[in-house]
Parts: C-alpha cells; structure tokens; sequence
C-alpha cells in the first residue's frame, strides 16, 4: 500500500503512539482531581502545553485544547463576532470550517466578505486591502491551503489588516502548516492561530487553539484527553521529513506528459495536479484499486460538486473536476514516488485508449 493523502490524515508516529500508551497505563488521572495523581496528570497537560507553544514560538498567551481543528476556529469566532453589526472577513480558499461557519453568520445578519484568491492560489492582498473597514472584528485565512498547498505570505497579509485595522482580530488555521513550516506567531502578530494532531502523525481528535495574551476562552467542558494531548506535543517535537524536497521534486520533475501543477508551488507537502482531459475520481478509484492513496482535495469538502479555492482561482468547473491532489508526509519513500508515478502513466494510457483498468 502507498499511502499519499496525508493532508487528509496521517498514520502515527510510533514513538506518539508508545507515549499515548505510556500516559493511559501510568498518568491517567483525571487532570481536574486535587489528589497526587490528578495533579501528576495536571502537571503532564501543562508541559505539553508549553512544549507545543514553543513550537509556535509564542512567548506569552494561552493555550486549550480541542476535539479537533474545526471546533478550534468556532471557538475564536464566537468569542470574536457577538454582534450583528460585526464585519468578517475570509478568504476564498478557507477550510471548509470556516467558509461553512461565515456562511451560517451571514444567514443570521451579519456582513461577511471573501477575499478573492490570484490565479496561483496566493490571497490576492491588494483586494483584501479594499475589505478590512473600521467595523472588521475578525479576519481568518488559511497559513496553507489545504486543497492545494500553496504556503501563504502572512507576514504581508497580516501587516495589510493592521494597515487598515490595528483592532482586528486576526486568526490563521495552521492545520496544514504547524511542523512542516517554522512561524513565529508573536513576531507575525497573530492574534489566534489553530493547530491540529492528526496532520504532523499525531492522533486524531485533538487539536488545540492558541491565543495571545488578554484573549480569555473557557476551554471546552469534560475530561481531557490526557494521552491525546501528550500524542499531540510528542508527535510535534518528532516531526522530521527532510525527504520531502526531493520527494517534491522528483514527483514535479516526473509527471506525465499532459499533467501540470495548479497554483504556485511554493509546499511540497501537497501537490494539486491537473490531469488532460481526465476527470480526478476516475484516476483516483484506478489507482486505489492498486493500492495508491491519492486525494481529490480536502477531505472535509470531498463529497462537494465543486472546488471554491480552484474556482477561486478561475479553473473552468470541468478541470476543477479533473485533478488530484498528492501529499507526503514522514513515511514516504523515494520508491514509493516512482511506483506512483509508473501507476499514473499506466492509468493515464489506459482511459485514454478505452482500456479496462
């Protein structure tokens, strides 16, 4: 099996997993007891805490904890927009998350603007320039794009808001880009930012929501997954994959007469592919009945008829239709890339020549 969806998920880092075990055998206190063991699991959470804040380079504020990155950026937005009267602003190619969320506000009254994508996949910044008014509470982009990976220039993004509105509150997703990108969210000036475990081979339902100091949020009620949220800051601290340039490049350098890249290639965790005249899902179900795990994009918005980052970026809804997104992640091997590269030309020729697959 070669697995290449590793935007959508990745499979856990052995040594996550042996601390995740270590947590529920031997500190699996409920963290909110006052007894020994209670404070012992208290006192792990925290370290964790800091572990993963330090990853951000962030040298102040607070950090909680979440089910998952969805509930992360629900949190900040409620906490953010209270009022009708209250301006959002988005980006066109926002997880699913949050275009889902902006649009259910808009419904209920608020003033919701999108801000418009350039053809490469980059925020088109001079356009958001225009839409951050005196009245902007909250502005939220993607630091990457999950359906085709384009890394974000947010240190430009962010300096345009303040430009504008140094009250904004200015929230970036980091699903996709905490490990695989080194940012420093206090000298970017982000206000809030997400990250998620079971994107960097950490477990899945946890992700965690940082903010800066004087931003004050409940942390979501129950008992907290201690092992998860130890899973979480050891998978950050092992994430290496110093393959991944070649791996990136081999993959660009290879592909079959007819393909080519969408979007300015600036990641090589994910490579979002346009294959000639072929629709995506039927290359997709070809290749995965060899084993070969590829995506059609995120995975969140994959039973979607359409694409709003690639429409974004003026793809015609037939080739929105006709691509395939490729993302590595730490177990991928050199070998692998070349078999999937075989896979897909074989597969190429024979839906173009009517073959049976």
């Amino acid at each position: 099996m070669i697995y290449l969806d590793n935007a959508a998920t990745t499979k856990i880092n052995p040594v996550a997993w042996q601390a995740m075990q270590d947590t529920e055998q031997n500190n699996y206190f409920n963290a909110n007891t006052l007894y020994l063991g209670g404070i012992h699991a208290a006192q792990a959470i925290d370290q964790a805490r800091a572990r993963l804040m330090q990853k951000l380079h962030a040298s102040d504020g607070q950090m909680i904890f979440t089910n998952t990155a969805t509930q992360a950026n629900h949190l900040i937005m409620d906490h953010c927009l209270r009022r009708p009267e209250q301006h959002l602003v988005i980006t066109a190619g926002d997880h699913n998350s949050v275009y889902l969320y902006a649009k259910a506000r808009a419904e209920r009254g608020y003033t919701v603007t999108t801000a418009p994508l350039k053809r490469d996949g980059t925020i088109d910044i001079d356009a958001l320039q225009q839409l951050i008014t005196d009245q902007t509470a909250l502005f939220v982009f993607s630091l990457v794009n999950s359906d085709i990976g384009t890394y974000q220039n947010a240190a430009a993004i962010i300096a345009t808001v303040r430009a504008r509105n140094p009250k904004t509150h200015i929230h970036a997703d980091a699903a996709q880009a905490f490990c695989k990108f080194d940012f420093n969210v206090t000298q970017l000036g982000l206000d809030s930012v997400t990250i998620c475990g079971h994107k960097i081979h950490g477990p899945k339902g946890v992700a965690a929501l940082w903010m800066r100091d004087g931003i004050k949020i409940e942390p979501p009620h129950g008992t907290l997954n201690n092992a998860a949220v130890i899973g979480l800051a050891t998978a950050a601290e092992n994430f290496n994959c110093p393959q991944v340039d070649t791996l990136h490049r081999y993959l660009v350098e290879h592909l079959p007469a007819g393909c080519q890249v969408n979007g300015i290639n600036n990641n090589p965790y994910i490579t979002n592919i346009l294959l000639p005249n072929i629709f995506g899902e039927t290359v997709m179900n070809a290749l995965s009945s060899r084993e070969i795990y590829v995506g059609l994009g995120s995975a969140c918005a994959s039973h979607a008829k359409g694409n709003r980052t690639l429409d974004a970026m003026k793809l015609s809804p037939k080739a929105q239709k006709q691509v395939l997104r490729v993302s590595l992640g730490m177990n991928n091997t050199l070998d692998e890339i070349k078999t999937f590269i075989d896979a897909l030309t074989t597969v190429l020729a024979a839906i173009r020549n009517h073959d049976i697959i």
